[in-house]
C-alpha cells in the first residue's frame, strides 16, 4: 500500500534530523506529489531549498504553504516563521490572525509570534495575541516579559515594571527582564537592582546569553550610579562574552564596501527603474545609535507619513532578484550578483511591500540604519526614494554602540578595534554615495537636530517633498510605538545632554579614539 503524505512527511523529518537533506527533500516532494497542499511538507521543502540556496524556489514553497491554510497551531507558526524569513509581511499578519492559532497555540509560542509581529510594526495585532495568551495563562513568564516590552514601546515604563518582575519570579533565569528593568529609567542609590544583578550573574552560565544580558544590565546601573570603574568592568565582561558568541570579520565588510564602490558608478546608477511606487519611501540611514529613531519619530508626526520601522523589505527583493539568501545583509558575493539583476523586478516586488508598509499614507519611513550599504541599489530601483543620513559625533556614536546589546545586528560593536574599523568603512561608504549620487542624500546633523529641531524639521520636510507641520517637533507625544533600544530616549524630547557620555571611560576607550583619529574621524 502506498504511503500517505503524513507518513512520508514523518520519514522526511527523520531524514532531516539525520542531516540526510537530499533524502528529506525527495520525501517531501513525494508527499506533495500525492497531496500538493500538504502544508507540513511544503514547509519542510522550503527549508530544504533554503539549505541548498535555492532561494526563489524556497520562497515559492513558503507561499504555497500559506495558501494551503493549515489550521493546526504548530503548522501555522511554522508557516509564519517561513514568511518572516522572506519578509512577507502582509501574509505574515494574515497567517497569525487565523483564529485557530490564537485559540490553540501554547503560551510560549504566542509570545514568540507576538515578537515576530512587533518586529514588523504590527504592534496592535501583537498586543492582541499577548492579551489572549495572558487570559489563558496569566503567569506565563514569556508572555509577561513581552507584555512588559510592549508597555515600554508605548512609553509607559511604570506599567512595564511589574510585568518584568512577575516574569522573573516565574522564571528566574529569564534574564532579558533584568536588562529591560535596567534600561527603563535612570537608576538611583535608593532604587536600583545592583545587588540582585550581582547575585544573578553568579547563577548565569559562563559564556551564555544570560551572562551577556546581566553584564550589560549591571553596566547600565553602575553607570547611572557613577561607579565608573565597576561599570567598565561589567561592560568589558559583556562585550567579551558577546564577542565570543558571534561570527564577524571586518575584512568581509571591507570587501563589501570595495565591491559597492566598484559597481555603483555614476554610469551604473544613471539608468533607473520606471516602475512607480504606491508611496514615497524615506530611507533613514546611518550608524546604529546615531539618532535615526529620533528622526523617524519626527517624521511620523506628519499626517502624511507612515512609520514602517526597521525592515529589510528592499533587501528581501534583492534576494529574490539574485536568487541568493543573505539574511545578515549584503556581502561582497551578494553585491557582485546584484549588479546584474533586473531592477524593474526589484521595484515591482518592493511596490507590493510598500502597499503594506505605508499603511495607506503617501510617504513612509524605512529606518534600517545599515541600509546605508544599499543606497545605490535603492536609488537605481526606486528613483522616487528619499535618503536621510544621520551624522553624529564619531566617539559618541561608537561608545553608544559599544554599550548597547543588539539583537542580531551590529556584530562589529563588541570590540573596540572592529567598531572603529566598521565606523571608518561606513564613513567611506557614505562619502561614495555623496560622490556618485550628488544631492540625493541629505546629511542630518544630530547636534543640529536636538539644538534646532524646527529648523532641521523644515529642511528634512523640504528634502522629502513634504510641507512642514508643527507636530513634527512634538516627539514627546504619547501616540505611536517605538520598539528599538532607543524607545525611552526617543520620547524624552530633543535632549541636549546626550553627548560625551564616554568621557568617564576616556582612558579605557583610548584604542577606539586613536583608531578613529587615525582614520580622520575625531570627536568634537
Amino acid at each position: 500500500m502506498p504511503l500517505i503524505p503524513d507518513q512520508l512527511w514523518l520519514r522526511a523529518e527523520a531524514a532531516a534530523d539525520r542531516k540526510e537533506f537530499a533524502a528529506a527533500e525527495a520525501l517531501y516532494r513525494e508527499a506533495l506529489s500525492a497531496q500538493p497542499t500538504h502544508a507540513a511538507s511544503l514547509i519542510g521543502l522550503s527549508t530544504m531549498l533554503t539549505r541548498r540556496r535555492a532561494h526563489r524556489d524556497a520562497h515559492a514553497a513558503a507561499l504555497r504553504a500559506f495558501d494551503a491554510r493549515p489550521v493546526q497551531p504548530p503548522l501555522v507558526y511554522a508557516v509564519a516563521q517561513r514568511l518572516r524569513y522572506f519578509h512577507e509581511f502582509r501574509r505574515l499578519t494574515e497567517c497569525l490572525a487565523w483564529p485557530e492559532f490564537a485559540d490553540g497555540a501554547p503560551a510560549d509560542v504566542l509570545a514568540r509570534a507576538a515578537v515576530m509581529l512587533s518586529s514588523i510594526g504590527a504592534h496592535q495585532q501583537a498586543s492582541d495575541l499577548v492579551e489572549r495568551g495572558l487570559e489563558r495563562t496569566p503567569d506565563n513568564a514569556a508572555l509577561l516579559h513581552v507584555w512588559g516590552n510592549f508597555q515600554v514601546f508605548r512609553g509607559d515604563p511604570d506599567a512595564a515594571e511589574p510585568h518584568y518582575e512577575a516574569s522573573l519570579r516565574k522564571d528566574p533565569l529569564l534574564f532579558q527582564n533584568a536588562l529591560m528593568l535596567a534600561n527603563m529609567r535612570t537608576q538611583t542609590p535608593e532604587r536600583n537592582h545592583v545587588p540582585r544583578l550581582r547575585q544573578q550573574l553568579s547563577q548565569a552560565r559562563p559564556g551564555g546569553p544570560g551572562e551577556v544580558y546581566l553584564a550589560y544590565a549591571l553596566f547600565k546601573e553602575l553607570h547611572d550610579l557613577k561607579d565608573h570603574a565597576g561599570a567598565w568592568a561589567a561592560l568589558q565582561r559583556a562585550c567579551r562574552t558577546k564577542r565570543g558568541q558571534v561570527n564577524y570579520k571586518l575584512d568581509d565588510d571591507s570587501r563589501l564596501v570595495a565591491n559597492l564602490e566598484g559597481i555603483c558608478t555614476p554610469a551604473f546608477l544613471a539608468e533607473t527603474s520606471a516602475i512607480e511606487q504606491p508611496a514615497v519611501p524615506i530611507f533613514i540611514v546611518g550608524m546604529h545609535r546615531s539618532g535615526t529613531t529620533l528622526l523617524e519619530r519626527m517624521l511620523a508626526g506628519h499626517r502624511d507619513v507612515g512609520d514602517a520601522g526597521e525592515t529589510s523589505a528592499f533587501h528581501a527583493q534583492m534576494e529574490l532578484a539574485t536568487d541568493i539568501a543573505s539574511p545578515a545583509g549584503p556581502n561582497a558575493d551578494f553585491v557582485r550578483a546584484a549588479a546584474g539583476v533586473g531592477f524593474d523586478d526589484v521595484a515591482r516586488g518592493y511596490a507590493e511591500s510598500a502597499r503594506w508598509l505605508s499603511r495607506g499614507r503617501p510617504w513612509f519611513t524605512e529606518k534600517l540604519p545599515q541600509n546605508f550599504f544599499n543606497v545605490g541599489f535603492i536609488a537605481k530601483a526606486l528613483p522616487q526614494a528619499r535618503f536621510l543620513h544621520l551624522v553624529r559625533d564619531p566617539v559618541d556614536t561608537c561608545f553608544s554602540n559599544l554599550r548597547t546589546l543588539f539583537s542580531g545586528a551590529a556584530l562589529y560593536s563588541y570590540d573596540q578595534a572592529e567598531l572603529a574599523g566598521f565606523y571608518l568603512l561606513y564613513r567611506r561608504m557614505m562619502a561614495h554615495w555623496h560622490d556618485v549620487l550628488p544631492g540625493r542624500v541629505l546629511d542630518v546633523s544630530y547636534d543640529a537636530l536636538v539644538e534646532q529641531p524646527e529648523a532641521m524639521a523644515r529642511r528634512v520636510a523640504a528634502h522629502c517633498g513634504l510641507v512642514f507641520e508643527p507636530a513634527m517637533v512634538d516627539i514627546e507625544r504619547s501616540t505611536g510605538v517605538v520598539s528599538t533600544p532607543s524607545a525611552n530616549v526617543a520620547r524624552q524630547g530633543f535632549r541636549r545632554d546626550r553627548g560625551r557620555a564616554w568621557t568617564p571611560y576616556a582612558r579605557e576607550l583610548q584604542p577606539l579614539v586613536d583608531a578613529l583619529a587615525d582614520g580622520g574621524c575625531q570627536s568634537a
